[in-house]
């Protein structure tokens, strides 16, 4: 895990006005699975307001977003707000074997990269 993932989320010191957009530090887990394999799941907190995340891999596979237990392809930035839960999904989509990574961004604090995670799936049986 890195830093990426924490920038992502928005973590750190300081926000713009109208509250705090820094969420305290998260750290999602590398996935390694067959077929779908999912990260820990983690609860943002530190902000005094909602704020909006985004998203981005580097390698094949499709990317969900589970928060507050509600599992959605990926589109684009979402809202998260204090007390939400937040994992993610990798869907491997026909291919042998997915792999990349997953870069989290908190683009209410500036693009600051909250954590990044590595995905390896293989193709169900």
């Amino acid at each position: 895990m890195s830093g990426a993932i924490l920038a992502a989320l928005g973590l750190g010191t300081g926000g713009a006005g109208g509250g705090d957009v820094v969420p305290a530090a998260v750290n999602w887990t590398d996935v390694y699975d067959i077929a779908v394999g999912s990260t820990n799941l983690q609860t943002i907190t530190g902000i005094s307001r909602p704020i909006s995340r985004s998203a981005s891999l580097t390698g094949s596979g499709g990317l969900q977003t589970v928060v507050n237990g509600a599992s959605h392809p990926y589109a684009g930035a979402f809202t998260v707000a204090a007390g939400n839960t937040v994992a993610f999904l990798i869907v491997n989509t026909g291919i042998m074997t997915v792999t990349g990574t997953v870069t989290i961004a908190n683009v209410s604090g500036g693009g600051t990269v909250l954590d990044t995670f590595n995905y390896t799936v293989t193709r169900g049986r």
